[in-house]
């Protein structure tokens, strides 16, 4: 899967952590758009959390209400090999591939606070 674009949308909390959601279109047309979630990593760089594809519908779901099932966490889907272990290779290249978008590492230092 090849990222086409990224852009940082927001800080918010993602299982308790401080994180940095990012909309990310991609080249795959089973998941042309998702919404990763990044967070702070002790090698002073940043860890994907999570992967979530978005199936709401703009024309029925106008306001962006994460609360209900549009939103289904893929990170497994996308990242696991056949035999349930993770592709660790595949989910580095999709996590570098949206980290070098440009400005989306200092966007993501300016929103959220590490301490």
């Amino acid at each position: 899967m090849i990222v086409t674009d990224a852009r940082v949308r927001r800080a918010v909390k993602r299982e308790g952590i401080p994180s940095c959601e990012i909309e990310v279109h991609t080249n795959d047309a089973g998941t042309p758009e998702l919404l990763a979630y990044f967070g702070a990593s002790r090698d002073n760089d940043y860890d994907m959390i999570a992967v979530v594809k978005n199936d709401a519908k703009t024309e029925i779901d106008w306001y962006d209400n994460n609360m209900h099932n549009a939103f289904t966490n893929v990170t497994d889907d996308l990242f696991d090999t056949p035999t349930m272990k993770t592709d660790w290779g595949e989910r580095e290249s999709f996590k570098e591939q949206v980290l070098s978008f440009p400005g989306i590492r200092a966007e993501i230092g300016r929103l959220v606070d590490w301490s």
